[in-house]
């Protein structure tokens, strides 16, 4: 197992921690891979080595431009840095989230980010960013994540896309690994907010069109959270795909104490349970827009 490399964006339902489970059971012999709701990227960022072409997409603007950003310079670095607040400067925080609630940019994002609870991002169904203070800001170890993050992925600049899109807008090759990480209906996380009713049935929809068109494609989510269902997951095992549990603990984020939980990823291919690929060494050419 490779050392793995984590992004300077603490996000809600990160796959860092289960990144040892998850890798073995992707499909290495396709030359590009989508990661469809990229989150705070530590899927694709880890991956990007092992395929000659990586589309990273995420509904959130921003995310995916502080992403884009950091792979280009060190500009959002120092305009980040300059936009954190102090840890006991609660008002001048309001007047950050304010100020990108009216003007949104990526450094903005990222600095909020930084100073909010927990770390972690929280829209409102409007796309307003409304997560409270967390009394924290930029600190050394925020120096430490963006240095190795950056240096690993800069490697590998000419072989990403990023795309700030609805999932179904995204454009994906033929014969791709695609990745997705939805928001789980079933649960609580900040980022569901807008994840509409409909949206999982949109969702099994898309994915049956990509596997027709010969993608091999990998699901992650809770099959069931505090006795509630997965309606995703539920319709994809009745259409057939392949199971696979995954052993997480999400207790450590939950308001209300430990609950029952099943996180698996689904599959509408065998994996081979082959170690990690080599790395692909030849960079290939940046995906089309």
């Amino acid at each position: 197992m490779p050392v793995l490399v984590q992004p300077p964006f603490n996000y809600t339902g990160s796959k860092y921690r289960l990144l040892p489970q998850l890798l073995p059971l992707f499909d290495y012999s396709r030359p590009a891979l989508v990661d469809l709701f990229a989150g705070g990227g530590s899927v694709w960022c880890n991956l990007v080595p092992h395929f000659d072409r990586v589309i990273a997409n995420d509904i959130i603007r921003d995310l995916i431009g502080a992403q884009q950003a950091l792979m280009d310079g060190d500009a959002i670095v120092h305009e980040t840095k300059a936009l954190c607040v102090a840890k006991d400067d609660k008002p001048a925080y309001h007047r950050l989230r304010d100020d990108y609630n009216r003007e949104p940019s990526a450094a903005k994002y990222f600095a909020l980010t930084l100073c909010c609870n927990n770390n972690m991002a929280r829209f409102n169904a409007s796309f307003r960013f409304n997560q409270t203070f967390g009394r924290r800001t930029w600190n050394s170890s925020t120096t430490e994540k963006v240095s190795r993050y950056t240096a690993h992925i800069r490697l590998y600049r000419s072989r990403v896309h990023f795309v700030p899109s609805d999932f179904a807008q995204v454009a994906i090759p033929d014969n791709s690994m695609v990745y997705v990480d939805p928001p789980y209906s079933n649960t609580e996380a900040g980022y569901n907010s807008y994840w509409r009713k409909d949206d999982d049935r949109r969702l099994f929809r898309h994915l049956l069109r990509l596997a027709e068109r010969g993608n091999v494609i990998a699901v992650s989510g809770v099959l069931r959270h505090n006795g509630k269902e997965s309606p995703l997951l539920n319709l994809l095992i009745d259409a057939g795909w392949q199971t696979h549990l995954v052993h997480s603990d999400y207790s450590v984020v939950s308001k209300v104490g430990p609950k029952e939980s099943q996180e698996v990823l689904l599959t509408n291919y065998e994996p081979a349970g082959m170690p990690l690929a080599e790395a692909r060494q030849e960079p290939a050419e940046a995906v089309p827009a």
